[in-house]
């Protein structure tokens, strides 16, 4: 392959790359209910379930709340209902609050 054919493959590849990442979307919140390690599990699980969502975070926020950040890959919006439903089976979790970042 040619130097130049080498580097329009590179640069094709990047744009792509590029674009591909560019539509992430990412929605924090604001979440009560949490004690352990495996509510964390419990809850990035059920929202892993949602269409769209590429990563889960939930880093302790205060005494009794947690941050919670979810990335989607932008090809929906998720809304706080969206994400509640989720949640539907595990009602000690509440989303207290939820907005796209």
């Amino acid at each position: 392959m040619k130097s130049s054919q080498f580097l329009a493959v590179l640069a094709c590849s990047f744009l792509l790359l590029n674009f591909a990442t560019a539509a992430e979307t990412k929605y924090v919140g604001s979440l009560s209910g949490i004690e352990c390690t495996a509510c964390k599990r419990t809850i990035a699980q059920a929202l892993s379930k949602l269409d769209g969502v590429k990563t889960i975070r939930i880093v302790k926020q205060g005494e009794k709340s947690h941050r919670l950040e979810v990335i989607t890959d932008g090809s929906r919006k998720l809304t706080k209902s969206d994400a509640d439903k989720a949640l539907a089976k595990a009602e000690h979790y509440k989303i207290l609050s939820w907005r796209k970042s």
